[in-house]
C-alpha cells in the first residue's frame, strides 16, 4: 500500500466537510452479496485531544486495506481462523485457549449486511466492521501536515504513550489469549472513499 500525500489527505478532509456520508444501501449494493471481500477506505477521524487543548483541530487520514465480510457466517470463519492462526505463533498463549476461542459480544450488533454494524443503544449511528490487513495515516492540525511528536503535546498522558508507543498485539480477555488480528468500527459518517469490488463510491 502506497503511502498517504499531503495532498491526499487535504481532499480527504475537503470531502470529509462536506458531511455527505456513504449510505448502508451503497455499500450493500457494492458487495453484491459477495461473503468475503477485500476493500481499500479513506476516512477522517478528529483526534481526541486533552481538555485544555480542545480548541486544537488536529484530524488523522488513514487509508487502509480491509477485509469485509457480509453474512456472519463467512465473518466467524475468517476472523476466527486468522485469530487462532496469529495465536498459536505467540509461544505465552496456552493452546487449548487458542483453540476454543470464538467471538464475543460487543457494543454493537449486526445488521443484515455483517460488515455494517450498529450501535446498541444509539440505534442511528452506522459503522463499517472490517479486519484490517495494512493501514497508514497522516495527522493535519489546522490544515497542515504534522508528526506524532507535534501531536502528542495536545493529549492526555495516557494518549500520547499510546500514540508514540503502540501495541501490535491485542489481548481477548475472555480467552486469555493475545493475537495479532485488528478489527475496526468505523463510523460511516467519516469515511470518505471505498473502493470495493472494482467500484469507487464516495461521499
Amino acid at each position: 500500500m502506497s503511502k498517504l500525500t499531503a495532498l491526499q489527505a487535504q481532499q480527504a478532509i475537503a470531502l470529509h466537510s462536506n458531511n455527505n456520508t456513504l449510505t448502508v444501501q451503497q455499500i450493500d449494493a457494492a458487495l453484491a452479496n459477495a461473503s468475503v471481500t477485500f476493500a481499500s477506505i479513506l476516512y477522517v477521524t478528529a483526534v481526541q485531544t486533552a481538555a485544555a487543548h480542545k480548541a486544537q483541530n488536529i484530524q488523522k487520514v488513514t487509508s487502509a486495506n480491509v477485509i469485509l465480510c457480509s453474512n456472519i457466517k463467512a465473518h466467524t470463519s475468517v476472523y476466527a481462523n486468522k485469530v487462532k492462526k496469529s495465536a498459536a505463533a505467540i509461544s505465552s498463549n496456552d493452546q487449548a485457549a487458542v483453540a476454543a476461542f470464538s467471538p464475543s459480544s460487543n457494543y454493537f450488533e449486526h445488521t443484515a449486511v455483517h460488515c455494517i454494524v450498529q450501535h446498541k443503544v444509539h440505534a442511528d449511528k452506522a459503522y463499517l466492521y472490517a479486519i484490517y490487513n495494512t493501514a497508514n495515516s497522516l495527522y493535519m492540525h489546522n490544515g497542515v501536515v504534522v508528526d506524532k511528536q507535534h501531536v502528542v503535546q495536545y493529549l492526555t498522558p495516557s494518549a500520547a504513550k499510546e500514540l508514540l508507543q503502540p501495541s501490535d498485539t491485542v489481548h481477548n480477555v475472555t480467552h486469555n489469549i493475545s493475537h495479532t488480528v485488528q478489527v475496526r468500527t468505523i463510523a460511516l459518517s467519516n469515511i470518505v472513499s471505498m473502493g470495493v469490488r472494482k467500484q469507487l463510491l464516495t461521499v
